[in-house]
């Protein structure tokens, strides 16, 4: 009941009282056809408004796959690794699904697949569950059970899209993958040719062969520092020896060859004997005597007979000087000493000449494979550059090949696996209407009208309370 100032209680209340009445009554009329009118409204929408009800799922998007990592020896290495599809802070795949979900193209299917029209299927609810790999998915239906068979419906043909994303994608990689291989293949097969032609071509085969021919051209050359050093040594011994006989190796090798004919020896012996005589009849006779010039010719005989086996042996002419010179005679013990050291003259003159031989061999030898390691030299940098150009065919084709064959493993790279965490719950009552919410909301809206009318009441009262106040303190 409103309350009226003391100030208005003059002789107009009559009028007063009247017009507040009147007042009163036409609020009230304003607040019951306003709360009726509330009240109407939320009735009308609880007996009209069929019940809706929600069906959620929780799904789980996987984070990475295992990483692969291949090791080829000499060749290189093949690595591959699906790198976490949350790994980077401008992309997240759950945002990509949502999108999916939600596409015409996957609610036409999952409605075909309920025999039901698209546009009674209805846009499907999607929520992030932040700092995790969950998302909530949800969508309304008019019957429980049905509901529920949308969203794993929904679910179902999200897959069936993720899949087809995912063969056509690997579809498009083979493809690509397949032209990389058949290029990397290319490119080995011609690297293979072109040194195998090289090979051929330069002789040269690897550079262990460079190393081979190094290492025999330093053997020689000690081989060949040895036998100067034996030659010289032998040298050396052979010119002391042939300097103490006074005599070349070639004469000794003479003596020696006198010595072994029969013929020769007599005939040699032959001449000592009559010069022997000749120097004994001389002695006590003159030249003329008969058996004195008998000597002679006997003498003169044996020399002709000894200077042409002598000849006959050497294959030149022999002088008187030089036949007596090598005499080895052995009348007196000491010819088979001098033959002896002819013969250790010979062997040493042949061992010297053996190893100069050696020595020349062995330095043409040495020249021949120097010549042969410069001209090798030369071609074992193209053959390194070949070399080289075949090792890197072969690594790129083989981590082609690996990256290829691994890749098949991982069909989760672009589009990571999903998985069903919570089930399609089967909804056991409407989410709307709610019919305690929908009187919440009428009860406050009759106190929001009710409390807008009594203060819109208590204006014009207080205005003019307010107005007398002022003039009496103003007065």
């Amino acid at each position: 009941m409103a309350i009226i100032p003391k100030s208005l209680t003059d002789e107009k209340s009559k009028p007063v009282g009247r017009s507040l009445w009147w007042r009163f009554l036409k609020y009230a009329i304003v607040g019951i056809f306003a709360n009726a009118g509330l009240w109407a409204i939320a009735i009308v929408y609880l007996k009209n408004t069929p019940p809706t009800y929600t069906s959620e799922a929780t799904l789980n998007v996987a984070g990475n796959g295992p990483g692969v990592s291949v090791n080829l020896p000499e060749i290189g290495q093949a690595y591959t690794s699906s790198a976490s599809a949350f790994g980077s802070s401008s992309s997240d795949p759950r945002e990509n699904y949502k999108i999916i979900a939600s596409s015409a193209t996957v609610i036409k299917a999952a409605a075909q697949s309920l025999n039901i029209p698209q546009e009674a299927f209805g846009e499907p609810r999607i929520k992030l569950i932040n700092n995790t790999t969950l998302l909530s998915i949800a969508i309304n239906g008019k019957d429980p059970e049905k509901t529920q068979q949308k969203l794993q419906a929904l679910y179902r043909a999200l897959n069936e899209k993720l899949n087809s994303l995912r063969q056509t994608e690997r579809t498009e990689r083979d493809r690509s993958n397949q032209q990389a291989l058949s290029d990397a293949q290319k490119k080995l097969t011609e690297a293979q040719r072109r040194l195998s032609e090289y090979k051929a071509e330069s002789g040269l085969n690897s550079s262990s062969q460079i190393k081979e021919l190094i290492s025999n051209i330093e053997l020689l050359r000690k081989q060949r520092s040895e036998t100067y050093a034996q030659q010289q040594q032998l040298g050396s011994r052979l010119k002391q020896l042939s300097v103490n006989l006074q005599l070349s190796p070639q004469e000794a090798a003479d003596a020696l060859v006198l010595q072994t004919d029969q013929q020769f020896q007599k005939s040699f012996s032959e001449y000592t004997t009559a010069t022997t005589t000749l120097k004994a009849l001389l002695s006590d006779r003159g030249p003329n005597y008969p058996d004195v010039v008998a000597a002679r010719q006997q003498q003169e005989a044996a020399l002709a007979i000894l200077l042409e086996r002598g000849k006959a042996l050497l294959g030149k002419p022999v002088e008187q000087l030089t036949l007596e010179r090598l005499n080895l005679d052995n009348s007196n013990g000491s010819g088979g000493q001098r033959a002896q050291l002819f013969q250790q003259l010979v062997t040493l003159e042949s061992d010297y000449q053996g190893l100069t031989a050696q020595v020349r061999t062995l330095t043409q030898q040495v020249q021949k494979l120097e010549t042969q390691l410069q001209a090798l030299s030369q071609k074992e940098t193209v053959l390194d550059a070949l070399l080289r150009q075949l090792q890197i065919a072969e690594a790129v084709f083989a981590s082609t090949l690996a990256k290829v064959d691994l890749g098949k493993g991982d069909p989760f790279g672009s589009f990571p696996l999903i998985q069903m965490v919570e089930e399609p719950s089967l909804p056991e009552e409407p989410t709307a209407p709610k019919p305690k919410l929908v009187l919440a909301g009428a009860v406050l809206g009759s106190l929001l009208v009710t409390t807008s009318l009594t203060l819109i009441w208590w204006r014009d009262p207080l205005a003019t309370a307010t107005k007398k106040i002022l003039k009496e303190i103003v007065a």
